[in-house]
């Protein structure tokens, strides 16, 4: 395609161009500014921008940013693997919402996904986000789960302290761990699938327990746990369970959290067992073509 293409919409002619032709401060930049003001802002910078989306898989050139007579109108970022498309990231900024913009946009992202020969487009939105999922589903969207997060609200509950601490292990044989545990049929959310959790880089950092593991992100006040995995054979023994309680004396003085990727329908027992609780805020994940 041509470095920049011109959109008719309602709002105007608009003008596209491939993030590739972006730096990745100002795709950050970009994306920080489409989405003010929803339900999640979005606040990244350069190497945020790059660290998430690298090991997403971002298509550079699939993914475009829009603006009108310079002005920037708001990005689409698509993800990519094998047959299958993501809608990563999909905004406009304030002064275009509600005007049949963002409907003309997802109309493109979906056609250029399919041209480029993908047979299966997927996204999430966030539940509460009535407009978007409305808006996704006049598009053939269907909605095929819900994403759930937690926090650990009673760290006391997660256990007996472990007679061991956990050692470090390289993210990369963590997500070669989860891979092996996989059924075949088995079809995890795109953040939570081993080739994203293998290109998992600073701050995050998995930790090994016996025959569990986990993958988390640590800051000085907070810990985001992205994944917890036992080995088939030595489930439902206490090993999560020991491994979180050695985390959180690892780790002390952090607020604890799951961000709103997990199955509704997954590690829900787990969760409740060792002390954690649902979050309020929570996503669909909606897929056009073969499910």
């Amino acid at each position: 395609m041509s470095a920049a293409d011109e959109i008719p919409t309602r709002a105007g002619v608009l003008t596209a161009r491939p993030v590739a032709t972006l730096t990745s401060e100002q795709a950050a930049e970009a994306m920080t500014r489409a989405f003010e003001g929803y339900v999640v802002p979005v606040s990244v910078d350069g190497p945020g921008f790059e660290r998430r989306f690298g090991a997403e898989h971002l298509d550079r050139y699939l993914s475009e940013v829009y603006t009108a007579d310079g002005d920037l109108v708001g990005i689409c970022l698509v993800t990519r693997r094998g047959s299958t498309a993501r809608i990563g990231g999909f905004g406009c900024t304030p002064a275009y919402r509600g005007v049949g913009v963002g409907r003309t946009l997802m109309e493109r992202a979906i056609v250029r996904c399919v041209e480029a020969g993908a047979t299966r487009v997927t996204l999430e939105v966030i539940t509460s986000n009535a407009a978007a999922v409305r808006l996704y589903e006049r598009l053939g969207f269907r909605i095929v789960r819900t994403l759930v997060g937690y926090r650990w609200e009673r760290p006391a509950a997660a256990g007996p302290v472990p007679p061991s601490a956990p050692s470090a292990i390289d993210p990369a044989r963590f997500a070669r761990e989860v891979a092996a545990g996989l059924e075949y049929a088995d079809e995890p959310p795109w953040q939570l699938a081993p080739e994203t959790l293998a290109a998992a880089g600073p701050p995050r950092r998995a930790y090994r327990l016996g025959p569990a593991a986990a993958l988390l992100s640590l800051t000085e006040t907070t810990a985001v746990l992205t994944a917890v995995h036992t080995e088939p054979a030595a489930r439902r023994r206490g090993h999560g369970r020991a491994l979180l309680a050695a985390l959180r004396d690892a780790f002390p003085g952090r607020r604890w959290t799951v961000p709103p990727l997990v199955p509704e329908s997954d590690g829900a027992e787990f969760f409740r067992a060792t002390g954690w609780v649902r979050e309020e805020l929570a996503q669909y994940e909606m897929v056009h073509g073969n499910v």
